[in-house]
């Protein structure tokens, strides 16, 4: 089981160890997806929200890589592709 604190520095623990959670947007992203937990957040707002209105012409394969390199940090179950976005998985 994964858990996430997102009060103060985002961090996540598996088993009671942390996880590495990548770079700053990748960060951001799965911030904003734990604020919305359990409703899919929009590709498209997730892109504005991490590149500032200002996407590059590779943002959407970034976007897509950020969520493979959390889905292997942190089990392939956490993370759900649902049109047209993303969700998190919580455990109650």
């Amino acid at each position: 089981m994964v858990e996430f604190a997102i009060l103060g520095p985002l961090e996540a623990r598996q088993d009671e160890k942390p996880v590495q959670l990548g770079g700053p947007k990748q960060r951001a992203l799965l911030a904003m997806l734990l604020l919305e937990a359990g409703r899919v957040v929009s590709s498209d707002r997730l892109l504005e929200a991490l590149w500032e209105d200002n996407p590059p012409a590779t943002a959407t394969a970034s976007l897509q890589n950020f969520v493979a390199q959390l889905r292997k940090a942190l089990g392939p179950d956490v993370i759900e592709t649902r049109p047209p976005g993303y969700l998190v998985r919580l455990e109650p």
